[in-house]
């Protein structure tokens, strides 16, 4: 089960990596676009998480010593994922990414890194 936790855990930095990627390459860009991949990145982001807070849960009923996710942490990782998510279809038919819209993306990304990190 560890070994299934691992792989969806690398699948969720693999999505975060292409989310961080596709804005990131964005900065020298005159007009912005909003890439597909970072959607797609951003739902990576988003199932991998889910499934690995329930192969948290299985692994934590089948051994009391595993330590359980901390719930807060996860409810707002995922409140950020779908912020982006929300914010990312309401602007990937617009031919123009307004800056203001890619900085509240890429803050909201990090933010997400910094949350994973240091709670």
């Amino acid at each position: 089960m560890e070994i299934t936790y691992n792989l969806f855990l690398v699948l969720h930095f693999v999505g975060l990596a292409g989310l961080l990627g596709g804005l990131l390459t964005q900065i020298p860009n005159k007009p912005k676009q909003l890439q597909k991949l970072v959607l797609h990145s951003a739902w990576l982001m988003f199932l991998a998480g889910v499934v690995m807070v329930g192969i948290n849960q299985m692994m934590h009923a089948d051994d009391p010593t595993v330590a359980l996710l901390d719930h807060i942490t996860v409810a707002i990782k995922s409140t950020v994922i779908l912020l982006i998510l929300v914010l990312g279809y309401l602007n990937i038919k617009k031919s123009v990414l307004s800056n203001k819209v890619w900085a509240i993306i890429s803050a909201l990304a990090l933010f997400n890194v910094v949350i994973a990190v240091y709670r």
